[in-house]
């Protein structure tokens, strides 16, 4: 390889093109690879998970005037770029025809339009993303480069990037003696258990700690008519809680249009990898025989209704309800 973003080849495929980037950064967390989709959503662009990938497409217009009859044409067109996760990243994009889009023979410059574009995604997935911080310090290690010479080298690579993210070259200052003894670590995507609301009231009324531990995992799938069955006992959060809750042991569904029976989660964490706005986040759970901490449906009034997260999980704990109406 002659650079550390090596252009392995741009290729002919059945009439389309193909583009193959290949960067030695390991990118295997499921954090890492959700990081990398919240950091995308600012610049705009349409996102898809599956397994190990993650699509990134760019949607523009072109507009024209029709040559023989004078009038206004326009076409919707996009470019979709793979990001290959794993102990090296590869980068793939493929123009295609532009039959693909209708009859657009009024477009011209297509294939090096789709091309820009395309190398506009790349630029912004590797300056905005943990791999741009993965290769800045890989900079330093390999090369030996200070920060600041790291970021110039990451931001020459990368002169397309939608919306560039600024790195800063100064070190943090260092801490007062007031503040050097350590503290522990932050863990803002880990909703804590909390306690029920002082009298009862409140966005969180029912309590994760308890003296409920005499219960056994339960196995799925979920009872889709468990509204029917159950009685809301309460909320947390603001998500509904459907009973019997016992808890540390017994959590009932949670959930209104987004539901998860907490009883036999597993916390594998497929739906949290699968859903493309971000509806999950962990909870901890400790003490639950299935598991210690659970998919919690935080942001539950931004589902889409896509479905992937109830088709990927294991255990099949997970039911969505349309909203009426």
């Amino acid at each position: 390889m002659l650079s550390e973003t090596a252009k392995r080849g741009v290729y002919p495929l059945h009439g389309s093109k193909l583009g193959i980037y290949r960067i030695p950064v390991e990118i295997t967390d499921k954090a890492d690879i959700a990081s990398i989709q919240n950091d995308l959503r600012p610049a705009g662009f349409t996102m898809q998970t599956h397994a190990d990938r993650i699509y990134v497409t760019y949607k523009w217009t072109e507009k024209g005037v029709d040559p023989v009859t004078g009038e206004d044409l326009s076409a919707d067109l996009n470019i979709t770029v793979e990001i290959v996760t794993g102990e090296v990243v590869d980068l793939i994009y493929q123009i295609r025809q532009i039959e693909y889009f209708g009859d657009p023979y009024w477009i011209k410059n297509y294939r090096a339009t789709a091309d820009k574009n395309a190398k506009m995604v790349i630029d912004t997935i590797i300056r905005n993303t943990k791999i741009g911080d993965k290769m800045i310090a890989q900079y330093q290690k390999a090369e030996k480069l200070t920060l600041e010479q790291a970021i110039k080298k990451l931001e020459e690579l990368t002169p397309l990037a939608k919306n560039p993210k600024a790195r800063s070259a100064t070190a943090p200052p260092p801490p007062t003696a007031a503040s050097a003894a350590p503290k522990p670590a932050a863990t803002p995507a880990m909703a804590a258990p909390q306690a029920p609301a002082a009298g009862g009231s409140g966005d969180t009324t029912v309590s994760l700690a308890g003296t409920g531990t005499n219960y056994s995992k339960v196995e799925g799938p979920i009872d889709v008519k468990f509204k029917e069955k159950r009685q809301q006992v309460g909320k947390f959060q603001g998500i509904a809680v459907w009973g019997p809750l016992d808890a540390p042991g017994q959590l009932g569904i949670w959930g209104t249009n987004v539901c998860v029976d907490f009883d036999i989660c597993v916390a594998d964490g497929a739906c949290i990898e699968a859903c493309p706005v971000n509806v999950y986040e962990w909870l901890e759970t400790p003490g639950h025989p299935a598991s210690e901490k659970k998919a919690f449906m935080a942001r539950e009034k931004d589902c889409i209704f896509c479905l992937a997260c109830e088709n990927v999980c294991p255990p099949q704990a997970i039911k969505i309800f349309q909203k009426s109406g």
